[in-house]
């Protein structure tokens, strides 16, 4: 057995490594594309997993009492090939310098997913591009540790950064109002409708609704706004500050993203819009959660997404945040809004690897849940 005081080793870390997990975060920042970011979890690192997951753990590697990187993974019922089925989630991993390259993930293999092997068929991650410390290990060959799942690329997740500036004009053809109870049952059918089709998307019914609202800091119906047309609900999303458990960071503005700033920086002192962080601040968005529109059609998301913008504009927001897989028509709902990509790898995880071999972006349409990331 290998020494705890000379070796590194994984274990099941709590709340009281929370101090040691946020500096850890903050001291190993994200670099993509000329942006380099923090997606901070102060004040709790742990508040994001419980508001999602049932159940979820963080497995820390350590080297004698001193930790040196973490991991977690989450369990919640998701839409799998259009049926119901408990899946997981890794995130969160976050390996200090000096315990880089010690291979911690094959070491901490049997912490992770002891709760997966043989009893679980699905999970997934994301890798940010251009993080090439981890983009490194999923270009590696499949390791040969039984517990590990078979893993592949399917997809690119296309995060988009809708920068607020100036006022929208709302749509003429759909009335876009915030929800009210009495517009649950149409929301949860629009949900429903859209999630099933969607690998990983969340399973929905009227109980799980009602749950999510309780469970999500600064959130409640009217959180999601609906689009009518004729009196009839024909699409629906919600838009959450996720500001209490989840926050990003900016460290760096490099490339692209300078010239970004310089000339927001520029409009909102003759505009008077709310001025991008400075190095070190936390940027002041908002997440669109939650999104369905009949017939899947981008012009009803494209008047709930202006609403949005104008309602959280007068509220001195920076930038509105959503994400689909790369190849999605309801991408086309951005047209008109200034934004800025951030591409991540969708990786699958499974022990099924003959069925793994057959998903694709466009065949599974993944759905990535972009408050969880």
């Amino acid at each position: 057995m290998e020494s705890q005081k000379s070796e590194y080793y994984a274990k099941e870390i709590g709340r009281p490594y929370n101090k040691e997990m946020l500096k850890i975060l903050n001291d190993n920042p994200i670099k993509s594309s000329g942006l380099t970011i923090c997606f901070d979890r102060k004040p709790d690192i742990f508040k994001k997993n419980e508001i999602k997951y049932n159940p979820s753990k963080y497995v820390g590697f350590l080297k004698g009492n001193k930790l040196f990187g973490f991991a977690s993974i989450g369990f919640y019922k998701a839409y799998i090939m259009g049926k119901p089925e408990t899946t997981f989630y890794l995130s969160d991993v976050y390996i200090s310098q000096p315990a880089r390259k010690k291979g911690l993930i094959v070491k901490s293999s049997k912490e992770l997913f002891k709760d997966t092997y043989k009893g679980l068929n699905w999970g997934y991650f994301i890798v940010l591009k251009g993080n090439k410390n981890a983009e490194s290990y999923i270009s590696k060959p499949q390791y040969n540790e039984p517990l590990i799942p078979f893993y592949k690329i399917i997809g690119t997740f296309d995060a988009r950064n809708i920068l607020i500036t100036f006022k929208k004009q709302e749509s003429k053809t759909f009335m876009v109002r915030r929800a009210t109870i009495k517009d649950a049952n149409d929301i949860i059918m629009l949900l429903k409708e859209e999630f099933k089709n969607r690998l990983f998307a969340p399973y929905i019914d009227k109980k799980v609704f009602e749950e999510n609202i309780s469970k999500r800091p600064d959130f409640n119906i009217d959180n999601y706004y609906v689009a009518e047309k004729n009196g009839i609900i024909v699409g629906a999303c919600a838009a959450w500050d996720c500001s209490k458990f989840k926050q990003t960071r900016v460290i760096q503005y490099e490339g692209q993203y300078k010239f970004t700033k310089a000339l927001y920086s520029t409009l909102s002192g003759l505009f008077n819009f709310p001025s991008l962080p400075k190095k070190g601040e936390v940027i002041k968005d908002l997440h669109i959660v939650d999104y369905a529109v009949k017939a899947r059609n981008p012009i009803i998301l494209n008047a709930l997404l202006k609403k949005i913008y104008n309602d959280y504009r007068n509220l001195n927001y920076n930038t509105i945040i959503f994400g689909t897989y790369k190849s999605d028509i309801l991408l086309k709902a951005l047209k008109g809004f200034f934004n800025q990509s951030v591409h991540s790898h969708i990786i699958t995880l499974s022990y099924n690897k003959s069925m793994l071999e057959k998903i694709t972006e466009d065949s599974s349409m993944p759905y990535i849940d972009i408050a969880s990331l």
